[in-house]
C-alpha cells in the first residue's frame, strides 16, 4: 500500500490531533517526587506561549493523581485562561479536556508539542465563552508508565484531578464548577469520570459531559474493527498496554512474532503525519486474524473488557452523546446501545447523529456544539434530553 494511502487512511480512522512538532522532554517529568501526596496536587506549572491571536495563558503542569488500584501516580497536562475569564477567580469555571488517542509511548504527551494547545478540542470556542481549560496529557504519556490506554478509573482520576491541580495555580483559582468534555479515547474517559466524580472529588461539582464518538463496548469494538488498519492499531496499543498495567498474559492471544509486532507498532504516536505512516507500516505484517482468540471470551481478558466498558450511565450530572452515522471505528449501533443503557438508568442523555459523519468528521462538524451546549450547562441553563 501506498504511503499515501495509508496516509488518508490514518486521518479518517484514527482521528487524531493535529500534526505537531515534538518537544524536548522535560527532565523533570522522569522522577516521582512526593508519591503520597494528596491527588490533584499541584507539583509545578511553567507559562507556555501561544499564538498572538489568542487573548489566554497557558500553562504546563505536572500533577499527582491516582492509577485505576487507586495508587499515587504523576500526570502532566495544559492549562489554559482566557482574557474573558471572570476578573473574581471564585466566579471562574472550567472544561477538563480528554484528549483522543495519541499513542501509548512516553514521547505521545500531548503537552510536549511544540504547539500543545493545537490538541485541545474546540479551543477557540472555549476561550471565547471565558472558561477555564485543564487538558490532562494521561499518566504514562509524558511521565513514568506504563500508559493506561482506555483503563477507565485511571484516565478518569487524571481528568478530574487537572481540575483540582489548575485551581491550585496562583493566577487562576476557581470556583468548584466544571463540565467534562471527550472525543474517542477521551470520551471514554470523560465518561467514566461522569460516573466517578461525585465520590471521587465531592469539593467540584460537575454540571454536564460532552462526549464524541466514545468506546463504550470495549471487546465489541475491538473485534470488529481488527479488519482496518486503524483498528489493528488500536488493538496492539489496547493490548500491549493492558499487559503492561495489569499483567495480563499476551500468550493466549498471541504468538511470539505477534507480541513483537504489536510491541513496535506500540512505539509509535499517531498525531503526527510521519508517526502515522510508521504505525500503519508497523501493522503490515499483522494478518487480519492474528489474534489466537476472542480477548472477549478468556479471562483475564474478558474480565479487563467488562470492567473497562460502559453499558449505561446512572449519574445525576446530563450528558450530550454525539456520534458520526458512518464512523468505521466507533460504531453507530455501540453507541446507541450505550445510550439507551443510560435512558434506561435514568441518565439525562441528549443523542445526537450526524449523518454521513465518520470517526474524525465527527468531531470537526460537532465540537461547536458541544462547547455551546456545556457551556450553557455551567451557565445554569437546564439540559433538555432526547430519551424515549
Amino acid at each position: 500500500m501506498k504511503r499515501s494511502t495509508l496516509l488518508v487512511l490514518l486521518l479518517a480512522l484514527l482521528g487524531a490531533v493535529p500534526a505537531a512538532e515534538a518537544r524536548p522532554p522535560s527532565p523533570n517529568s522522569a522522577t516521582i517526587p512526593a508519591a503520597q501526596q494528596k491527588a490533584g496536587t499541584l507539583l509545578s506549572h511553567e507559562r507556555i506561549g501561544l499564538p498572538r491571536n489568542y487573548r489566554a495563558t497557558a500553562w504546563r503542569i505536572r500533577y499527582v493523581t491516582r492509577d485505576y488500584r487507586m495508587r499515587p501516580i504523576l500526570s502532566t497536562g495544559i492549562v489554559v485562561l482566557p482574557g474573558t475569564a471572570p476578573s473574581n477567580p471564585a466566579a471562574r469555571k472550567f472544561i477538563a479536556w480528554a484528549h483522543p488517542t495519541t499513542g501509548i509511548a512516553w514521547k505521545c504527551a500531548p503537552s510536549l508539542r511544540a504547539t500543545p494547545t493545537k490538541a485541545i478540542g474546540g479551543l477557540n470556542d472555549i476561550v471565547a465563552s471565558g472558561l477555564v481549560v485543564a487538558a490532562t496529557d494521561y499518566p504514562g504519556l509524558g511521565t513514568p508508565g506504563p500508559v493506561g490506554y482506555l483503563i477507565g478509573k485511571g484516565q478518569a482520576y487524571a481528568v478530574i484531578d487537572s481540575v483540582r491541580a489548575a485551581r491550585q495555580i496562583p493566577e487562576v483559582g476557581g470556583g468548584n464548577a466544571f463540565g467534562l468534555w471527550g472525543y474517542s479515547q477521551g470520551g471514554h474517559a470523560v465518561l467514566f469520570a461522569t460516573q466517578l466524580a461525585a465520590s471521587y472529588a465531592p469539593e467540584l461539582s460537575l454540571k454536564g459531559v460532552a462526549a464524541i464518538a466514545p468506546p463504550t463496548d470495549l471487546a465489541t469494538l475491538l473485534k470488529a474493527n481488527l479488519n482496518s488498519v486503524g483498528g489493528r492499531i488500536l488493538a496492539s496499543f489496547t493490548l500491549d498496554s493492558w499487559h503492561e498495567k495489569y499483567g495480563a498474559p499476551l500468550n493466549s492471544l498471541l504468538d511470539g512474532v505477534s507480541q513483537k509486532l504489536i510491541e513496535e507498532v506500540s512505539r509509535n504516536c499517531v498525531d503526527d503525519f510521519g508517526s502515522k505512516i510508521d504505525a500503519a507500516a508497523a501493522q503490515k505484517s499483522l494478518d487480519k486474524q492474528f489474534l489466537r482468540a476472542d480477548p472477549g471470551s478468556i479471562s483475564p481478558w474478558k474480565d479487563l473488557m467488562v470492567q473497562n466498558s460502559l453499558f449505561g450511565i446512572n449519574a445525576s450530572a446530563p450528558a450530550l452523546i454525539i456520534q458520526g452515522g458512518a464512523d468505521d471505528i466507533v460504531k453507530p449501533d455501540v453507541t446507541a446501545r450505550f445510550v439507551r443503557g443510560a435512558c434506561q438508568a435514568g441518565a439525562n442523555v441528549r443523542y445526537v447523529v450526524l449523518k454521513g459523519k465518520g470517526h474524525s468528521g465527527a468531531m470537526e462538524a460537532g465540537h461547536g456544539q458541544a462547547v455551546n451546549w456545556l457551556s450553557a450547562r455551567l451557565a445554569g441553563e437546564p439540559a433538555r434530553g432526547n430519551c424515549r
